[in-house]
Order: structure tokens, then sequence, then C-alpha cells
């Protein structure tokens, strides 16, 4: 990805749209970092998620907004969502989640000086492309459609009418060309309807000044010290180099998803990998020294709305790292976004089923049916198992075919 600046001019309404997804997805996907960490560690603190999900979304908000003024191709610093299955591994081989955040800012920003990285994201085709967001976007709306249900209970009237609505607003969108507006309507239809059925939203809040004393979260919030010692640094450094293949991964997903939503001869904002890289590294390194649970990668819940509405970077982050750094301080916001319902259809329909949409598209416009066919098996091996098989695999597909054709001719 080239840097590129297109249509420089002043922040506009729509660009709240990439920004709200963003802040969304924030606390949706630190929650659940936060969550599966204090299940592993038996984490007894009080109010542990909340705390994290204020502290990770104050420190990505100001990186992100201190980021966007200085340069205005860089993606915000958000959260690897795919690593958050192998917390319960992680902390079995006695990973350290501090260790961990350190060393894959090390690891990270050596990657990217040698060029590794990008040696890992050119060895993805269009096969890979598609089969990792089939992969993404069928897991993500089966988490989705799970935690929907878990919130709703046996009361599923509520929750088919509100899918019901979105599905619908959502193939009219697409029809007009304007899928972007999917986020409020979903946003709106998702905090009316339960309201109406008779749920609450908890405004409650214990506390709104966050801590910055890494001691006070690792000794009393987490409970488990720094951590740095020969053994856990040698545990944790395998899983820093997976994190960085993830983020390569990941990259290829949103790439997928910037050549689908611009046409070839339009004029198109794209990132500064190098950059938003390092400054996710950093982002990373400084969120662990503050007790933060998350593992950050691009802010993929932010980006995909930001391709669909075919605005600059620089705006919508600007709007991003001011709203959370108001949500993080002022806390109640948190707890409204931190609506289940929210969380769980702004990410259906905002981000996972246009990962649907862009791989329905590949396959139907694929080569052949042996494409389409590895499509959907390297697919099936990434929901089934981990997405590391997809990308491994379609990787090697694509290599050996192009290189039996090379032979044909």
């Amino acid at each position: 990805m080239s840097t590129r600046q297109v249509n420089p001019n002043r922040i506009r309404p729509i660009d709240l749209i990439p920004a709200l997804s963003g802040l969304i997805g924030k606390i949706a996907l630190v929650s659940s970092f936060a969550v599966v960490w204090a299940q592993v560690l038996n984490i007894t603190t009080p109010d542990f998620v909340f705390k994290n999900v204020q502290i990770e979304l104050i420190i990505g908000s100001a990186v992100s907004l201190i980021a966007a003024l200085l340069l205005p191709n860089m993606s915000p610093a958000g959260t690897l969502a795919p690593l958050v299955v192998l917390i319960p591994a992680m902390a079995g081989y006695g990973v350290h989640p501090f260790v961990l955040s350190i060393l894959v800012g090390i690891v990270g920003i050596i990657s990217i000086k040698t060029r590794l990285f990008h040696v890992l994201i050119s060895l993805s085709g269009i096969i890979s492309k598609t089969s990792i967001t089939m992969t993404f976007g069928i897991s993500g709306i089966m988490l989705s459609l799970k935690n929907l249900q878990s919130f709703f209970g046996d009361n599923m009237a509520p929750l088919f009418i509100m899918i019901g609505i979105s599905l619908i607003s959502f193939l009219i969108l697409m029809r007009k060309n304007i899928t972007w507006l999917i986020i409020p309507i979903s946003a709106a239809v998702s905090i009316v309807l339960p309201l109406i059925f008779g749920f609450s939203i908890d405004y409650a809040v214990t506390t709104t000044l966050p801590n910055f004393n890494p001691s006070y979260w690792w000794y009393e919030v987490w409970g488990v010290g720094f951590g740095f010692d020969i053994r856990t640094i040698l545990v944790t450094l395998p899983f820093a180099f997976f994190a960085i293949l993830l983020w390569a991964i990941d990259t290829v997903s949103v790439q997928a998803m910037i050549d689908a939503n611009y046409k070839e001869d339009e004029a198109k904002e794209e990132i500064d990998l190098d950059r938003s890289f390092i400054l996710a590294a950093l982002r990373n390194m400084i969120g662990g020294t503050f007790g933060g649970a998350q593992t950050a990668a691009l802010w993929r819940s932010f980006l995909i709305p930001l391709f669909m509405v075919k605005r600059p970077v620089r705006y919508s982050s600007i709007l991003l790292g001011i709203l959370g750094i108001i949500a993080g301080f002022s806390a109640v916001p948190i707890k409204v976004l931190s609506f289940p319902p929210l969380i769980w259809s702004v990410l259906l329909f905002g981000i996972f089923l246009p990962f649907i949409n862009v791989g329905i598209r590949n396959i139907i416009n694929a080569k052949s049916n042996v494409n389409r066919i590895s499509i959907v098996i390297f697919t099936t091996l990434g929901v089934v198992f981990t997405p590391i098989l997809t990308w491994v695999g379609a990787v090697v597909f694509e290599k050996t075919q192009k290189r039996f054709l090379k032979n044909k001719d």
C-alpha cells in the first residue's frame, strides 16, 4: 500500500460513521480480551473488564489522535481480534500478558524494519485474500449471533425483529450503493427495539478516573506482577512471532476490502503500512505497560466502514480519537456502547456482513471452478480450525498453481 492523499478537505458528518463503528468495535474487542484473560488467570478484581476497556480506550484514542494530527495516512492502532481465541492456550504455556505486549511491540518493529512483514503480505493472491475475508466474515457472524442469542435468552422475538429490520435495510442500502448507512441504522434499531421489549442499559459507573500506575495494574488489578524472567520471555516469544503473522493475515483482509470498494481508476487513500504497524507496535507496549489486556493491530472496525464511505483516514481518525478520549474519561458512554445488542449488531452488519459480501463477489468473479472450490475449502478450514490454516493453505495452493501453469506453458 503506497501513501496517497485523496480529497483533502474539512471534516464532514459522514466521517462520524467510521469513528462510531471503531469506537463500538474497540469496546467489544477489548472486552473480549479482558474477559478471557480474567477467566484463564482467575482474576476476581471488581470491574476488571470495565477498567481495562477504559484504560485501553483512552490510550488507543490518544495515540490515534496524535498520529492523525501529525501524519495523514496512518491507520489507527486497533485490536488483533483473531488472537483472542488463543489466550487459553497461551496462559496454559505460561505466557504473561505484559511480557507479550512488550515482545509483540519489539518483534513487530523488527519485522517491519527488516521487510519480513511485507514478504508475508506479498505472498497472498486473490484466493488467499478471498478465503481470509470469508473466514473472518463467517466466524464473526457466528460469534455475533451467539452473543445476541445469549443476551436475549428465551425472548427471541426482539432478536428476530432486530435482525430482520437490519438485514432488509442492509439489502436496500446495498442496492443503492450506500451500505455505510447500515452502521447508524443498526445502532439505532439495536437500542430502541430491546428497550421497547423491556431490556435496559446499565448506566451505573463505580469510578470514572483511570489509574495510570503500572504497579497498581500488574500487582493489584491483574495480580500477576510484571513477569519479566528468562523462562517467561522464552515461552512468550513464539506467540509474539505468531501475532506478527496474524498482523499480515489481518492486513490481507483489509486489502481485500479496499480492492472491493474502489474501482481500478478511482483515486483512493491508501494506508502507510510501515508507519501504521510501527504505531501499533508502540501502542501495544504503551497499553501493556498500563495494564491493557489487548494486543494491537490495524483498527479493522474503523477501516472497513472508512473504505465504504471512501473518505480520507485522517478526519475520521481525529473524530475517533476525540470521541474515544471523551468516552474513556467520562466512562458512561462505555456503558452505553457496551450494550450487547448494539455491539454485536454493528459488528454483524457493519463489519462481518460486508466481509461476506466481498467474498461472495470474488468467488463469483473467480477465473475457474477450481479456484472457487479451493476458496470454499480454505474458508472452511479457517472457520472450523484457525485462520492460519486458511492463509497457509491458500498461499501454498496459489504458488503451486502458478508454478504448474508456468511449466505447462
